[in-house]
C-alpha cells in the first residue's frame, strides 16, 4: 500500500480511500486485509485482468496513432525461460533495439510454466518457453498462439577427469550409471529428464537437486556428479571452470523453445515489431508470407 501509494504521489490512507470507495460502487470486496498486510480476492484478480486489457487496447491506439510517425514508441513486457536467455536472444533483443530505439523492453526470468501463464495472464506480452512442457500447460496455453523459435542440444556436463569427458557424444543412459546433480522439476529441463528417466525404467544415483543452471555447473565443478543443461548453458562455461561438455545421442535430447503471445493482431503495436523481428531473427529464411500471417493472425 505504501509502494503503491509513493509510485502515484497520495498518501496511504488516499489508497485506502480510494480502494473503499471503489469496492462500494463494484459491490465486491477486492481485497483481503491481514495483520501481515493485503492480498487480492478472486473478484480482485479478475478485475486486475481487465484492467490490464484497458492498458493494453489504450496502448494498441497510441500505437495504431504513432504508426505514421518516424519512429515508433512503446513498452514490451518479454517472459522467458533460462535457456532462452542463454541462446541468441541477447543478439536479437540488441539488434531490435538499435533498429527501435523509441521501443523499451522489460525482460523477467521465469521458468516456462510461468512464462506460459504470465502471457496468458497480460503479465507480459511475448514469452519463451521449452515446448516440452505444452502438455502439463495446454489448458492455460490453449488461448495463445505457439511458434517454434529456437532448437538447442542437450549436452552432458561433466568434469575432466569424469570417465565420460573424452567422448564425442554418449547416451542418456550411459550417463545414468554416474552420480549425477539433478535440476529440479520446476526446471522445464529437469521436467525433461525426470519424463525420460520415468519412460526408460532408469534410477538416477542423485543425492543433489539444484533449481538452476548456474548451481548444477558449480556442483558439478566440485566432483558432485554429471549435469544435463542446454548447450549454450554449458559451452561457455566449461573451459573456464575446467568442464568438458559431451553431446547426447538420444532424439529428445534436441530441445525446443518456443515463442508465445496472446492474439498477435491485439498486441500493441510495438510489441507486434519486437515478435516479427524475434522471428525472423531465429529463422531469416522465413518467408515474409508467413510473418505477415502470423503477425496478422
Amino acid at each position: 500500500m505504501a509502494r503503491a501509494a509513493e509510485r502515484e504521489h497520495i498518501t496511504p490512507p488516499a489508497v485506502s480511500k480510494r480502494i473503499a470507495e471503489l469496492e462500494s460502487e463494484l459491490g465486491v470486496v477486492l481485497f483481503e486485509r491481514q495483520r501481515t498486510g493485503i492480498r487480492t480476492t478472486a473478484a480482485g484478480d479478475a478485475l486486475a485482468a481487465e484492467v490490464r486489457d484497458v492498458f493494453h487496447a489504450l496502448e494498441r491506439m497510441q500505437g495504431k496513432l504513432s504508426e505514421y510517425a518516424n519512429g515508433q514508441r512503446g513498452q514490451v513486457g518479454i517472459l522467458s525461460a533460462p535457456s532462452g536467455l542463454v541462446g541468441p536472444l541477447p543478439e536479437h533483443l540488441k539488434a531490435f533495439m538499435q533498429a527501435h530505439p523509441l521501443v523499451s523492453l522489460r525482460l523477467d526470468e521465469r521458468h516456462s510454466e510461468e512464462v506460459v501463464r504470465g502471457v496468458a495472464e497480460g503479465e507480459a506480452d511475448i514469452g519463451i518457453f521449452a515446448h516440452h512442457i505444452i502438455p502439463q500447460v495446454h489448458a492455460v496455453a490453449e488461448g495463445l498462439t505457439v511458434i517454434p523459435y529456437q532448437t538447442l542440444r542437450l549436452m552432458l556436463l561433466t568434469p575432466k577427469d569424469h570417465p565420460l569427458s573424452e567422448r564425442r557424444e554418449v547416451a542418456f543412459v550411459e550417463a545414468a550409471e554416474y552420480a549425477f546433480v539433478g535440476l529440479s522439476e520446476a526446471s522445464a529441463v529437469g521436467v525433461l529428464i525426470h519424463k525420460i528417466t520415468a519412460e526408460r525404467g532408469l534410477t538416477l544415483k542423485s543425492r543433489i537437486q539444484v533449481t538452476g543452471f548456474e548451481p548444477l555447473r558449480r556442483m558439478v565443478q566440485a566432483g558432485l556428479g554429471v549435469g544435463i543443461l542446454p548447450e549454450h548453458c554449458a559451452y561457455p562455461y566449461s573451459e573456464a571452470m575446467g568442464l568438458s561438455c559431451v553431446p547426447l545421442v538420444d532424439s529428445w535430447a534436441q530441445y525446443q523453445d518456443d515463442i508465445c503471445t496472446r492474439a498477435p493482431e491485439t498486441l500493441a503495436f510495438s510489441a507486434r515489431l519486437t515478435l516479427e523481428h524475434l522471428l525472423r531473427a531465429a529463422s531469416p529464411l522465413r518467408e515474409r508470407t508467413e510473418l505477415a500471417s502470423i503477425i496478422s493472425g
